[in-house]
């Protein structure tokens, strides 16, 4: 079957995004945020603070966070802002905790819908 407009940029926004996850610029920033943990858990050796609440955090407990958000990808015109959006500098990414990073990309969805 033919694939909806909707499903081939979702494809193509997964496949970018994929591609990002493996973006050096992005482990720069975590090891940025990195430091030895010296706690009971002697299986973990290291942990990352938070941007937002300064808190620090195991790997898995935080994400790489786009200060200015990605923004959608829904055509050909989109592409070009979104992958400059997507592929940015150490600047303007930050390393949240899981809660501060549901919080802060809850409120950019609900401005987006306004």
């Amino acid at each position: 079957p033919e694939w909806t407009q909707a499903r081939f940029w979702s494809f193509i926004r997964s496949a970018l995004r994929s591609a990002w996850s493996r973006y050096p610029v992005k482990y720069k920033v975590l090891a940025n945020a990195k430091r030895n943990y010296k706690g009971p858990n002697k299986q973990q050796k290291y942990e990352f603070q938070c941007a937002e609440c300064k808190g620090w955090f195991k790997a898995k407990e935080v994400s790489v966070d786009h200060i200015t958000p990605a923004g959608t990808l829904r055509s050909y015109e989109d592409l070009p802002d979104f992958v400059r959006k997507l592929f940015v500098s150490e600047e303007e990414l930050q390393v949240l905790c899981d809660k501060d990073h549901k919080a802060k990309t809850l409120a950019e969805r609900r401005m987006n819908k306004e």
